[in-house]
């Protein structure tokens, strides 16, 4: 599910502490060293690796990701010993959830080498897979010599290695030609933007002859709201599309029916089937947004035992 860093430490400590109790598979931040709608206060927003690894220590069982970790931002051999440390911390908990970036603000004003174009941007971030791959999969004591058109190494011990093996799970978040190639071809997950709402879209993409046939865990962003009666769901669900649309209605369905077409509303056995047919498209993987924790605690209390039966049951199988 994803975390609500805007609400400050204390709460979105809480936030994650609480997921981790109920049984949610991952909590999920952001990753933006500056804000994203032009209003720059004095209290945020923290460092969300840091951030993270604060996480890391008041849960025990859910795991870590970003939506989505920049490539771009940091150095990349020190962030790859960023992420493997983590790993250690967390006792293997890391889901190297990555993107290529897209505010250019946050490079300029943070006087950060940027690369303009979308798709040699997308290449860097090819290459950063590689090579942490690479490093990943061979520690210290080996040595590491890399030649790539943007990263070069030579002689580097890595570590620590990753309690992971052989490393913890990528997932690229985009759908530009270019990431897609990256995640067909070297990553573990893929984290669908609109194409995750899309049937007809999911069905072109993963029925194509270059779709991998490995396993691919396939992310949807959306929201549950459950509620015991379909009228509480119906009330619930359209004063939070309100709320978002006065927030940020560039991300928010244009009418509330649009909004329940998208998304998960109604009683337990409605949401439960509406999950099945979009595990019917190819998703196999939520990240979920709850705007209240009452909406969090009825998803953890409504839905997450029948999940748990369900995936027994399919696994008995």
């Amino acid at each position: 599910m994803q975390l609500h860093a805007d609400r400050g430490y204390d709460a979105v400590v809480e936030e994650a502490r609480r997921a981790d109790e109920q049984g949610f598979d991952s909590v999920w931040l952001s990753d933006h060293i500056m804000a994203t709608n032009g209003q720059h206060k004095a209290d945020g927003p923290l460092d969300l690796f840091m951030l993270m690894t604060a996480i890391a220590a008041v849960t025990q069982r859910t795991r870590l990701a970003w939506a989505s970790l920049n490539l771009t931002l940091r150095p990349p051999l020190l962030f790859a010993k960023m992420l493997t440390t983590l790993d250690v911390i967390s006792h293997g908990r890391v889901i190297c959830s990555f993107g290529s970036g897209w505010n250019k603000d946050e490079w300029t004003v943070y006087n950060l080498p940027l690369i303009d174009d979308h798709d040699e941007r997308a290449e860097y971030a090819r290459e950063l897979i590689v090579l942490f791959k690479q490093l990943w999969t061979h520690p210290a004591p080996e040595v590491t010599n890399f030649a790539g058109k943007f990263i070069k190494v030579e002689g580097l011990p890595f570590n620590p290695e990753p309690v992971q093996k052989p490393h913890p799970p990528i997932w690229i978040g985009g759908e530009s030609e270019a990431t897609l190639t990256t995640a067909k071809q070297l990553c573990d997950g893929w984290m669908a933007l609109s194409a995750g709402g899309n049937r007809e879209k999911l069905a072109e993409l993963t029925g194509a002859p270059d779709w991998p046939s490995r396993p691919m865990t396939i992310v949807k962003g959306g929201r549950i709201v459950v509620r015991q009666a379909r009228d509480d769901a119906l009330r619930v669900a359209e004063a939070e599309y309100e709320a978002a649309k006065a927030v940020t209605p560039q991300f928010v369905a244009p009418t509330f029916a649009e909004f329940l077409e998208r998304e998960i509303v109604g009683t337990a056995d409605e949401c439960l089937a509406r999950i099945a047919e979009i595990e019917s498209w190819g998703v196999n993987y939520l990240r979920l947004n709850f705007p209240s924790i009452e909406s969090q605690d009825a998803v953890a209390r409504l839905l997450l035992p029948d999940l748990d039966k369900a995936k027994q049951a399919a696994a008995s199988r």
